[in-house]
């Protein structure tokens, strides 16, 4: 007979975990400071991208059986794009082009990607897609496009599966009541303390609060928040019938931006390359620093670099000149659980015998919200494939965590959030 979890945190890992458990008769109590979407969550956004190019086998396969449930699970029926995805890649960066190289053999042995498009020069891209006949691109760069792939509407997906678990019998706790504060241990079982002083136990306890997560337990140096700057404009009625077609576009090198959201007109753009870090005293050991999130409803002046405006402006003169012109608004800072293998944190906490962790989605956690529950699941219960389990496992030997040392992530700097001198932006309409 399926027990009891309590789940803290509802943002990707956290409802996905929810679900899964309530799907399989458990009784799930899940707490959070906010009621999904959380400000707090890195998928609280107009869209995320669903892609299926992975270096590790374990994820393509996972990624491909993620974007059959976003398009034939009724609980996401039209929040999936399938709009595809042109990548541009850096002839330069070797790591990229053997991360893109690799994700697409990947695919291949799994029966997928065979309709991928390859162009060489922005002649061949301007004829194939008309949304981008004016881009600037050279004749000796290589592009190539996936149209299994695409974006979802991350903050209707969290409500969307928020309202699942609810109509399954999860258990929700907000505000005061929700937020976690610290893990107390009694005879090794963990205990949550939230903000109004209470304490919450259960027979299994999985801790799901992404970048935030190094804060309320020690994780060794297995991961660091890392914040990733994106930005907004807005189009106009014309301009939205224009682009509301076209697909993800994503310069490895200078960032990546997508359609227009259909109920705003606005366009997000994002700059993978430039990010943040912000080193606080580690909480669980005094002697050494820790990179926690800063979140921008608490801190709304944290909106981007202002060397920034001239990256996000060229790459929409590159691809898209006519847009260029248009005011930049909602900037801020996705914080990620990054950790240093790019591999997820899903195991039990050394030391408890109730206490779990799912956590370390570096920046590609999103797409698998239709499925990361289950494999969550099988953990708790002691069954998750070895192949999984091998990868995801603590890691007590980590060494830390530095975001310009990953490969498939063109970075070229993440100073601290003290150093950053920010844009000033005047707040903004979105509607």
């Amino acid at each position: 007979m399926p027990g009891s979890v309590l789940v803290v945190g509802c943002g990707v890992f956290g409802l996905a975990t929810s679900r899964s458990l309530a799907e399989k008769g458990y009784s799930v109590t899940a707490i959070d400071a906010y009621e999904p979407p959380s400000p707090w969550s890195a998928a609280n956004d107009y869209n995320k991208i669903i892609r299926g190019e992975y270096t590790d086998m374990i994820y393509s396969k996972m990624s491909v059986e993620a974007i059959d449930l976003w398009r034939n699970d009724p609980v996401f029926k039209g929040l999936y794009n399938e709009c595809g995805r042109l990548m541009i890649t850096p002839a330069h960066h070797v790591g990229r082009k053997e991360f893109e190289r690799k994700g697409i053999e990947n695919l291949n042995k799994l029966g997928e990607g065979f309709r991928m498009e390859y162009f060489q020069g922005g002649n061949e891209v301007s004829e194939r897609f008309d949304f981008f006949k004016y881009n600037l691109m050279a004749n000796e760069e290589e592009s190539k496009f996936n149209p299994d792939s695409g974006l979802a509407h991350a903050g209707n997906s969290l409500r969307a599966v928020y309202r699942k678990c609810k109509q399954l019998g999860v258990k929700f706790l907000f505000g005061k009541k929700g937020e976690f504060v610290s893990v107390e241990k009694k005879k090794g079982i963990a205990y949550i303390k939230t903000a109004d002083g209470s304490l919450h136990t259960s027979e299994q306890i999985v801790v799901c609060c992404g970048a935030a997560t190094g804060k309320m337990l020690d994780l060794q140096e297995q991961q660091g928040a890392t914040g990733l700057f994106v930005t907004h404009i807005k189009l106009t009625p014309s301009e939205y019938e224009t682009y509301k077609n076209m697909p993800v576009l994503f310069d490895a090198e200078m960032g990546y931006f997508f359609p227009p959201d259909p109920e705003t007109r606005i366009l997000k753009i994002a700059q993978p390359g430039a990010g943040a870090s912000h080193f606080v005293k580690n909480p669980h050991n005094s002697g050494k620093k820790i990179s926690l999130p800063r979140y921008h409803n608490l801190h709304p002046t944290d909106t981007m670099p202002k060397h920034c405006i001239k990256q996000t402006k060229q790459i929409l003169a590159k691809y898209i000149p006519e847009l260029a012109y248009h005011e930049l608004f909602d900037s801020k800072v996705c914080w990620v659980a990054d950790t240093a293998d790019s591999h997820f944190i899903v195991d039990g906490v050394p030391g408890y015998s109730n206490l779990y962790v799912a956590t370390g989605d570096s920046g590609h956690g999103f797409k698998f919200l239709p499925n990361i529950g289950k494999y969550i699941v099988g953990m708790l219960e002691g069954n998750l494939d070895e192949e999984y389990g091998s990868q995801w496992k603590w890691k007590t030997s980590a060494k830390g965590f530095d975001p310009v040392s990953m490969d498939w992530r063109v970075a070229s700097e993440f100073p601290d959030l003290k150093n950053v001198d920010w844009v000033q932006e005047q707040p903004k309409a979105k509607l």
